[in-house]
């Protein structure tokens, strides 16, 4: 491990002495010794996985340095594009390399003080930095005491309250109070329905646990399994809900509405300050949103590098925001520095942002997807007005960009690909009659949704069939018993396959100077 620490303060002090003025070799050196550093860790990793569980903390530390791994990658792929500009140009672009050295130079710390933290061996378990689905598991199991348990003869007896039931009930309040934090924060983004309905269920959860924890001496064993199971049923809905919350999100965030392109186009035409800052609500609105989507997408996500990938987007959408509005607000100079510092930050804006509706689409479950669109179209299709016809028609983008995803197009099978080809033609003709320049007869646009309803609850219908297969082969049985109870709609039931999202990272590199990063074999444990 000190020899890790020792490669890793060369990198530092690389990064430190030429970060502002540095040339490609410079970047290249860097490259050189950042890469033995990871490839050192990759050897020294196979000693912390066994430690690598949700009991301990080691996991944070474990997922922190991939994350700063991959973090450090994105920087350096920008860096390099600075670089050949300011050679090209002859001009100095100070402002954004230091952005991005900055950047670096944070992950560095950060891996310095996940490498000190596993020498100390920590493993104490802090719920501060659990996931909301850790959480849960967490609540269930303490749940799981007070189940009804099958005697030998057939016969069912309650479980005995064991000897340390108090500091359990005061754990399963601490866990409720956690649960509850999460639900809310993303009940603050979230659509306003969801939001009185998650704040609702946040309440009952409360009461529930609270009703749990009173009289616990004074209960019978069946008056103590009634109460377990009126909030083993809370935690579920509240569960259920925030799936189908964050589900309706997505429908609703548009991957190019999102772009800052019109952002990046006003702030830099546009003096009037109501105008801007509507504009700047709105983006950060969304970039919200995106944050709270991108957290409970890695807490339901199984796969490491899954998470590493939503991770290393979501911290460089957050770098970006601090910055990327004064950015374009600096356009107004029309100085060539200025203009190139606005558009590196939007390209990598926007680059990061595709990932992370690529990621987001190759995860999500298909038929959860496609049946929570069906439940938004028919509270629409009846008598909404033409604008609320054109929000439906476009929310429809997010299965179009769904099912373009090749993992997802060759899940469905024949049938599926019909029905689906059928869905682009029927959409295609709803966008049609919207924008028809004479007024069309409402009877008509109506007709054409029904067939687009029509045709998606058949989609819905072959992918449940498709699931119930898989189901039914013991292809998504999980190996836990209490987690095959769990409905986790977000997100495929299960994921085997590999991810192949960490080489669009480097895809705009395949000519570049720097070393060849294998970001995969980097991240790959064992």
């Amino acid at each position: 491990m000190e020899q890790l620490l020792q490669q890793l303060n060369l990198c530092n002090e690389l990064i430190e002495v030429k970060g502002e003025k540095g040339n490609i070799k410079w970047l290249n050196r860097f490259c050189a010794t950042f890469l033995k550093f990871a490839s050192e860790f990759k050897i020294y990793l196979p000693e912390v996985a066994p430690k690598y569980t949700t009991e301990s903390s080691t996991d944070l530390h474990v997922e922190t340095i991939f994350l700063c791994l991959t973090q450090v990658v994105t920087c350096i792929t920008h860096l390099e594009r600075i670089i050949n500009i300011e050679e090209a140009t002859t001009s100095s672009y100070l402002m954004t390399r230091q952005h991005f050295v900055d950047r670096i130079l944070w992950c560095i710390r950060r891996l310095f003080a996940s490498l000190n933290e596993l020498m100390e061996d920590e493993t104490t378990l802090d719920l501060e930095d659990l996931t909301f689905v850790e959480l849960m598991d967490l609540a269930l199991d303490q749940l799981e005491s007070h189940r009804e348990e099958m005697k030998p003869n057939g016969t069912y007896s309650i479980l005995p309250v064991e000897a340390n039931e108090k500091k359990d009930n005061y754990e399963l309040s601490e866990l409720a109070s956690h649960i509850v934090r999460h639900a809310l924060a993303f009940a603050n983004v979230a659509l306003e329905p969801d939001k009185r309905a998650l704040t609702t269920l946040c309440e009952t959860l409360l009461s529930e646990c609270k009703a749990f924890r009173e009289n616990v001496e004074d209960q019978t064993p069946e008056e103590r399994k009634l109460e377990a199971l009126n909030l083993e049923r809370a935690l579920y809905s509240l569960e259920g809900l925030l799936n189908e919350a964050l589900l309706r999100l997505v429908c609703l965030l548009d991957v190019e509405e999102t772009s800052v392109k019109k952002l990046k186009q006003i702030l830099g035409e546009c003096n009037d300050n109501s105008t801007v800052d509507q504009l700047i609500c709105d983006f950060d609105i969304k970039m919200d949103r995106i944050q709270q989507i991108g957290v409970f997408a890695i807490a339901f996500s199984q796969d490491v590098k899954t998470k590493t990938i939503v991770r290393s987007c979501l911290a460089s959408l957050e770098s970006l925001d601090a910055c990327i509005v004064p950015a374009f607000k600096l356009q107004r100079s029309a100085t060539s520095t200025t203009l190139h510092h606005a558009n590196i930050l939007e390209h990598h804006f926007n680059e990061e942002l595709r990932i992370f509706w690529n990621v987001l689409h190759e995860i999500i479950d298909s038929q959860s997807l496609v049946n929570n669109y069906l439940d938004m179209l028919v509270q629409k299709i009846h008598g909404a007005t033409t604008k609320e016809h054109h929000k439906v028609v476009q929310m429809a983008n997010v299965l179009l960009e769904h099912f373009g995803l090749a993992v997802n197009y060759d899940a469905l099978d024949e049938v599926g690909k019909r029905l689906y080809n059928d869905f682009q033609l029927i959409l295609r003709e709803c966008k049609a009659i919207l924008k028809h320049p004479i007024a069309i007869d409402p009877k008509r646009i109506l007709k054409r949704f029904k067939i687009l309803y029509s045709i998606l609850a058949k989609l819905r219908d072959v992918l449940g069939k498709s699931k119930d297969t898989e189901v039914f082969n013991g292809s998504c049985l999980e190996s836990n018993q209490s987690a095959s109870k769990r409905q986790r709609s977000f997100f495929k039931p299960h994921q085997s396959r590999q991810q192949n999202v960490t080489t669009t990272l480097n895809s705009a590199n395949n000519d570049s100077e720097l070393l060849s990063f294998q970001l995969t074999e980097i991240l790959r444990i064992g």
